[in-house]
């Protein structure tokens, strides 16, 4: 895949037990945006990074995601024009996931997400359990394994 060829053995995480940001700048010269909500959640939250002009961002992968992990809330940061941005929002309007419009530069200076597509997945109070780069459901899958139907982390067996 082109998009990892430059990381070389790196392998990008939010680091797990790190709490997700309460407030963010999404976008240079903004305000911060109040994300608190993502360590209030019934079930645990996932967060989505990517860029409309990206072109190993897929979001049949999210979407296909939040099909097989409906209880959980999501949160879709979209580095995108205000066209694309509605056209995100329409299509995900059936699903319990906010769109937000970002940089990813912005979100990079804040936060370990460096490289996009991303997913952070959030236990029911904004802790990371998982994260990684995704592209299929299943990459998706494979990062929140370790979420439990109840929001809590589980370890994995032995």
């Amino acid at each position: 895949m082109e998009y990892r060829k430059f990381m070389r053995g790196s392998v990008p995480e939010f680091p797990r037990g790190t709490r997700f940001p309460e407030r963010l700048a999404l976008r240079s010269g903004d305000e911060e945006t109040e994300l608190s909500w993502l360590q209030h959640t019934a079930s645990g939250a996932v967060v989505f990074v990517m860029s409309a002009g990206c072109e190993a961002c897929d979001l049949d992968a999210a979407v296909g995601f939040m099909e097989e992990r409906p209880e959980l809330d999501y949160l879709l940061l979209a580095e995108a024009s205000e066209a694309e941005h509605e056209l995100l929002a329409k299509e995900l309007a059936p699903f319990p996931c906010r769109v937000e419009r970002c940089e990813i530069s912005a979100v990079a200076e804040r936060t370990p997400i460096k490289i996009i597509p991303f997913m952070i997945v959030l236990d029911r109070d904004g802790f990371a359990v998982g994260s990684g780069l995704f592209n299929t459901t299943l990459d998706a899958a494979a990062h929140a394994r370790s979420l439990g139907a109840n929001g809590r982390a589980v370890e994995a067996g032995v």
